[in-house]
């Protein structure tokens, strides 16, 4: 009996040795070198960037986030310069201040803190008249830090914000790079369709600096949506959450050859189906969008067309110039067509605006509108006295394949040809020089 404890008591004398082993392997050094390593190469590599930091900031992850773009340089003095331009903080000014001190310190890793007040940075944390500010924060878990690739989350309110180093030290040229960006993926606040591996999804919002998302075929419904503050940088856009449970895709940049947005990992946003972008868009501007002829092959028969409707001798009418305005408006769940005739009559100027309702489809091969119907007593009587007034609805009658200005996919809905057997131009009303 004796023997037999003793055997035990040898094997789990055994197992404990070989767990202190497999220990010693794991941690071959004490807690507090690691930790002092870890705080040793964040510095160094913080500290190493020639040019600075370029940063994508994220105060938070609430609905009403965004990203902010920042330029820092960190000194091994511990001095810190923070430069910024964006409407909220700086009046869309570019700040700079360098009067302020930063430092790598442990607590359970590695965390970069802004330790005295910058001007440009502290802004966001200022809790200001609410007592609640913009929810910045100013000291970071350093989760990577790489020289060419900083990853931090808030301390507090757990946003990942990205840096990486910055290309030059022209700042002006920096910022305005940024705002062209932006202004050219999503100057029209439109649709991204992101690409997965096999799984895809929409994007939307993106004007207000943040993406909300949507199943992918599914219609774009606030109340479910899910929000990702988004930055625009000068090479593409940074994104402080990834779009899944397991990916964390951060920064996308731009292929300006095929209009997409790529990530390292193979991701893709683009357009994808522009006439799925075309339909919710036409539906979502309330002015409607106007058909602007100018420079396309269309014009000439468009104002031949509205000629003969004016100078129609039973009428008495003169056209005047370019007195006429064509555009598709949504009304009461339907579409329409409206044009507006601006004419003489005797001496006295005068103006019509005749309605007919519209079918407008859309399908994988594109948009097609049918059947112009006058919608009212006023165009019928109109159409009754000038017949040949119907051809100025019939030229939108047609399938048409919706094609991206400027070669700008994301920012399609600002400017887009409608191309079929005719060539048409669709853009938002409100920008419609007539």
């Amino acid at each position: 009996m004796k023997a037999k404890y003793l055997v035990i008591i040898g094997l789990l004398a055994a197992t404990f040795a070989a767990c202190s082993r497999d220990e010693e392997s794991l941690f071959d050094k004490p807690a507090a070198i690691r930790a002092q390593e870890a705080i040793d190469n964040a510095f160094d590599v913080l500290t190493s960037a020639e040019n600075g930091w370029e940063m994508a900031y994220f105060p938070n992850l609430e609905a009403s986030a965004k990203g902010y773009n920042m330029v820092l340089k960190f000194n091994k003095n511990g001095n810190v310069s923070v430069t910024a331009k964006n409407s909220a903080t700086t009046a869309n000014k570019i700040l700079t201040d360098t009067a302020s001190t930063w430092a790598v310190k442990s607590d359970y890793g590695p965390i970069l803190t802004f330790d005295t007040y910058n001007d440009v940075f502290h802004a966001f944390s200022d809790p200001k008249d609410n007592g609640a500010g913009f929810l910045g924060d100013y000291e970071f878990l350093i989760l990577k830090a790489t020289p060419e690739l900083v990853i931090l989350k808030g301390k507090k309110h757990s946003a990942y914000t990205i840096m990486r180093p910055m290309k030059n030290t022209d700042l002006p040229a920096y910022f305005a790079a940024c705002e062209k960006m932006q202004t050219n993926l999503f100057g029209n606040n439109n649709i991204v369709t992101l690409t997965q591996g096999n799984e895809k999804m929409y994007l939307y919002k993106g004007a207000d600096g943040q993406f909300q998302s949507a199943a992918y075929g599914s219609p774009l419904v606030a109340e479910e949506a899910t929000y990702h503050p988004v930055c625009s940088t000068e090479d593409g856009i940074i994104v402080s959450t990834g779009f899944g449970e397991d990916v964390h895709d951060h920064i996308f940049l731009y292929d300006s050859i095929n209009g997409e947005l790529k990530s390292e990992a193979g991701a893709v946003m683009n357009a994808g189906n522009l006439n799925v972008l075309f339909g919710a868009y036409f539906t979502d501007n309330a002015l409607g969008w106007a058909v602007d002829s100018e420079g396309q092959e269309t014009v000439d028969a468009l104002i031949a067309a509205v000629n003969t409707a004016m100078n129609n001798t039973s009428a008495k009418m003169k056209v005047m110039g370019y007195g006429y305005k064509q555009s598709l408006n949504m009304y009461e769940g339907g579409y329409f067509l409206l044009v507006n005739f601006t004419y003489k009559q005797g001496k006295k100027n005068q103006e019509k605006k005749l309605v007919w309702t519209i079918d407008l489809t859309q399908d994988e091969n594109g948009v097609t509108v049918a059947n112009a119907v006058p919608y009212d007593s006023n165009t019928e009587t109109f159409l009754g006295q000038i017949p040949s007034a119907q051809a100025v609805a019939d030229m939108m009658l047609g399938s048409f394949k919706a094609v991206p200005l400027q070669g700008y996919l994301f920012n399609a809905a600002a400017g887009m040809k409608l191309v079929g057997e005719k060539e048409l131009v669709i853009r938002g009303a409100n920008n419609i020089k007539m």
